[in-house]
């Protein structure tokens, strides 16, 4: 049976993620738009890169407050259905 060159990196355990598609970001005047991964060009790889580092910076920065959050609100005793966010500021609070 015929496999494309995707479906011969997917069978690398490291590369099984790979994508069907990618979303390469707008450049100058070029509109954004969605490739095909298997007829990407290694600039479409490069610019879709830098759009999903700033997606995975921006979610790191989120999980890192709502660890902080949690955080916060356990040292105040909070669990199960407590209210996270006003156990949060009481710790805030009780550090001033």
């Amino acid at each position: 049976m015929f496999k494309s060159p995707l479906e011969k990196l997917r069978q690398t355990t490291w590369l099984a993620a790979l994508p069907d598609t990618i979303a390469v970001p707008s450049l100058a005047e070029r509109p954004a738009r969605t490739r095909p991964l298997d007829r990407a060009s290694v600039d479409d790889i490069a610019f879709a890169l830098v759009a999903l580092e700033e997606e995975r910076r921006s979610l790191g920065q989120t999980i890192m407050a709502l660890e902080d959050v949690l955080r916060m609100a356990r040292r105040q005793g909070a669990k199960g259905g407590d209210n996270a966010v006003a156990a949060a500021v009481r710790d805030l609070e009780a550090r001033k």
